[in-house]
């Protein structure tokens, strides 16, 4: 397993600015968060010349990118889910020019009224069953995050079985799962084995309210984090752990503490 971050520590930042930090506190990888308006330059816009320029400056200094994070989602109408078709298959190419192997994407938030679970499944999974194609000849996979109205791996699980492709597996990001009330065991039966990436971040909550969320250290929160990754290491997971820090800490505090709890509990599992 090795060690990432999210550029939503730092949004201000230039690649070079994260990529030093990466350097500094340990950590493997960066993962570039696109369409947020951050300023590390990695975007669709981003030229073929840009973009050979940002995989070499990577490359020259260690830092992988083991995913690229977009806002694509799918539990859409009929047009808009088109648009974000095609807006993943230009992600995809992205990716696969940086040298990203994984393309996190969304399901999306809840459906509108009248529409039902599965109904909602079933528009993600005809969203993706037609970018799979794309993702196969780029290289990279396809990560559906356990977040919004797919928290639950349970119902994440429904789509990625519905398209039933190689390239399409999973984000996990154990703090939705654990907080839409499922186990580390209860998710661990719907990704196992299909795991390509996975966000880590710390909360507390209620237990009567898991949306009412407030931050913690690493390690001081509820999120299951040495339990799902020894579920991880069962199987072997080699891919990345990315910290998910969006404005919760200053850069300089949470890297260096969130990189120590990371790597403990790597080697306890």
């Amino acid at each position: 397993m090795t060690i990432a971050f999210m550029t939503f520590v730092a949004p201000d930042w230039t690649l070079e600015q994260h990529l030093t930090a990466a350097i500094r506190y340990g950590y493997d990888g960066l993962e570039p968060r696109c369409a947020a308006g951050h300023q590390h330059g990695i975007e669709l816009t981003t030229t073929k010349a840009q973009r050979k320029d940002l995989r070499a400056q990577c490359d020259d200094c260690g830092v992988a990118l083991p995913c690229l994070a977009t806002s694509t989602k799918y539990n859409l109408p009929d047009a808009e889910r088109t648009e974000m078709v095609e807006e993943t298959k230009k992600y995809l190419q992205l990716a696969a020019d940086l040298g990203a192997p994984n393309l996190r994407v969304f399901g999306g938030n809840a459906p509108d009224e009248g529409v039902t679970r599965e109904q909602a499944a079933a528009r993600v999974a005809e969203g993706l069953a037609q970018c799979v194609k794309t993702a196969a000849s780029c290289g990279v996979n396809l990560c559906l995050e356990t977040h919004d109205y797919f928290c639950r791996a349970e119902h994440a699980a429904a789509v990625v079985d519905a398209v039933n492709h190689p390239r399409l597996g999973f984000n996990w990001d154990f703090l939705h799962s654990a907080r839409a009330s499922e186990t580390p065991e209860q998710s661990w039966q719907h990704v196992a084995g299909r795991v390509y990436h996975c966000h880590v971040h710390d909360y507390t909550w209620p237990p009567e309210n898991g949306e009412d969320l407030q931050k913690a250290y690493m390690g001081e929160g509820m999120v299951p984090h040495a339990e799902d990754l020894r579920l991880l290491k069962s199987v072997g997971y080699e891919g990345a752990l990315s910290g998910e820090w969006i404005g919760d800490y200053p850069a300089e505090e949470i890297l260096p503490q969130a990189a120590g709890a990371l790597r403990g509990w790597i080697a306890e599992a």
